[in-house]
């Protein structure tokens, strides 16, 4: 048998129901017996029933995530910034993707329901899941990250795609480039929504028709932007710069204007988004739009933990996380 929890208070000198309070995170015990008792289980190998605890607090100890792909650094990035706080919250996190569809979010956020004490949200289709959102927001709340919402009843972290777009492609515009191209990502996307909004807004500014700049499709894949890579070499006029909607489509569409002799950015230059970590190792070092996606994270999940926990305000935070341009070798 087990060491169990009577062992424990018998050897820390404290009653179980002590013993309990401290693997439930209670208030009502001190620092030092908490120390104490959990050293001593820590020494008799003793290790809390996860079930156990949960029902004595109503709580899962799991935070429910639901982002649009279930790859990359951009994503993993999120995620690494949600774990870090959740690991020291004694939370785990269950993620689910929604692969830009309605259908698989909703689906996705029919399986998180009761058995996540909380939900981190990045969506596209948030107004569409409004009705599914408030009702489950009624039992555990809600934190979005990234997602078009005009609601200002839910707390929501965004980052600066608009101001970002409009940064990259007015530093092409200020290099002296005319014929800008973009690559776009998935059309359902927000994030692509908005950087397309800032990229056309740079364009018009300067006396540029956007209209008349090309536009080669893409899926936010390195591959897809290897494919838009491609076609470059054949459009006419020839772009002399193109903006990426994201870093990995930058970094396709570079290797395949190399592999057909193109030099970059002699030939013609490239700008990405969002700044993964690969991005500074490619050659060239791709100029891009770095964006604190850890952070956004981070914070998304601090929030959502000070909900959890009562929470020092109830009014909803709507913040905006701002953009850098980092200028490297592509341009």
């Amino acid at each position: 048998m087990g060491v169990t929890i009577r062992d424990v208070a018998k050897v820390a000198g404290v009653s179980a129901t002590t013993v309990s309070r401290v693997f439930n995170h209670s208030e009502l015990v001190t620092d030092e017996t908490q120390e104490r008792v959990r050293t001593v289980a820590q020494d008799m190998g003793y290790r809390p029933n996860a079930t156990a605890q949960s029902l004595s607090h109503g709580r899962t100890q799991v935070v429910g995530v639901i982002v649009p792909a279930p790859h990359g650094e951009f994503f993993s990035e999120i995620i690494r910034g949600i774990d870090e706080v959740a690991q020291k919250a004694n939370h785990y996190l269950l993620i689910s993707s929604s692969h830009y569809s309605l259908s698989e979010s909703e689906a996705a956020l029919d399986a998180l329901r009761g058995r996540a004490d909380g939900l981190l949200v990045m969506t596209t289709h948030v107004e569409t899941q409004s009705k599914l959102l408030d009702d489950m927001a009624i039992d555990v709340p809600v934190v979005f990250m990234n997602s078009p919402l005009q609601s200002t009843s839910y707390d929501t972290f965004d980052i600066e795609n608009y101001g970002g777009a409009y940064k990259a492609t007015s530093h092409l515009i200020e290099r002296g480039y005319e014929r800008i191209g973009i690559i776009l990502g998935p059309p359902e996307s927000h994030d692509v929504r908005e950087r397309t909004e800032g990229y056309r807004d740079a364009l018009t500014e300067a006396g540029l028709d956007p209209d008349a700049q090309p536009v080669i499709e893409g899926d936010f894949t390195r591959a897809s932007g290897y494919k838009a890579g491609e076609k470059i070499p054949s459009l006419n006029p020839h772009p002399d710069a193109f903006f990426s909607c994201n870093d990995y489509m930058a970094i396709g569409a570079m290797a395949a204007l190399q592999k057909e002799g193109l030099r970059i950015p002699e030939d013609i230059a490239m700008v990405g988004f969002d700044d993964i970590p690969s991005a500074r190792y490619n050659t060239p070092a791709l100029t891009t739009v770095r964006v604190p996606v850890h952070d956004l994270g981070r914070q998304a999940a601090r929030r959502l933990f000070d909900l959890l926990q009562g929470g020092t305000s109830t009014t909803p935070r709507q913040r905006v996380l701002p953009s850098e341009l980092v200028v490297r070798s592509s341009t």
